[in-house]
């Protein structure tokens, strides 16, 4: 059972969902209703874009560390809402997996973070896709966890190769140094809130997580939590 003195603190954070943006949350369920983006049938009230019964179905992740969190595994379907986020533009999918992080957030029951971090593209990627998904699922997530985000916080200097298809120990080279702290006002503002969770859509061997939380620790934040919306078997890293 969930620490009763957190959840009464998660509760009190919540409070930040004000009353104006819950009435515009409900008339935007009112006139657009929520539809499943799986099977076509009524989503689940208020704005969860799918039903109950595909919403049970989903691979969920009961195997998880202290160290990381994540909502689903990568298999069917979730593996496909996020390709299909990532690679044909489909951003109706980040509140989809927005809302299933912070559903697995709640669930665990730890202290919330005061700022939500979505791990950074390159300039020259972001260029390419025209959006970041770790930025569009940690809108979403925060949205309904009441918390907000820095997207602009860290950037990434170097546009690094794609991880897919690298081993563990390539995996950790190719994104070290990738990551800096984007300025003096982004440092007093993580300093500021002091416990931040990083966000990223997929995670296999946690290695982009975890230097972007060795940058943020060496920033001098006190504590940096990791989420993902999925987690990637290790055999994806040959």
């Amino acid at each position: 059972m969930f620490n009763s003195a957190v959840s009464i603190v998660n509760r009190l954070r919540g409070v930040q969902l004000t009353a104006a943006r819950g009435l515009s949350r409900l008339l935007g369920a009112t006139l657009f209703p929520p539809r499943c983006c799986l099977c076509g049938f009524a989503g689940t009230p208020p704005d969860l874009d799918l039903c109950q019964i595909c919403h049970a179905d989903l691979p969920w992740d009961y195997a998880q560390l202290p160290s990381l969190l994540t909502a689903m595994r990568f298999e069917p379907p979730a593996d496909d809402l996020i390709r299909q986020l990532k690679y044909a533009g489909a951003i109706e999918n980040a509140r989809v997996l927005g809302e299933l992080l912070a559903q697995a957030v709640r669930a665990r029951g730890d202290l919330l973070p005061r700022l939500l971090v979505p791990v950074p593209l390159h300039d020259s990627r972001l260029g390419e896709r025209g959006f970041n998904q770790a930025a569009a699922i940690a809108r979403y997530a925060g949205r309904s966890l009441g918390i907000p985000q820095a997207w602009h916080a860290v950037r990434r200097v170097r546009d690094t190769p794609s991880q897919t298809g690298l081993g563990i120990d390539e995996r950790h080279s190719n994104v070290r140094g990738a990551f800096v702290v984007a300025g003096g006002r982004a440092m007093k503002r993580l300093r500021e809130a002091g416990h931040v969770a990083v966000i990223d859509d997929v995670t296999t061997t946690g290695s982009t997580l975890a230097e972007m939380k060795c940058v943020l620790l060496a920033a001098g934040i006190s504590r940096v939590d990791l989420w993902a919306v999925a987690r990637a078997p290790r055999h994806h890293a040959r």
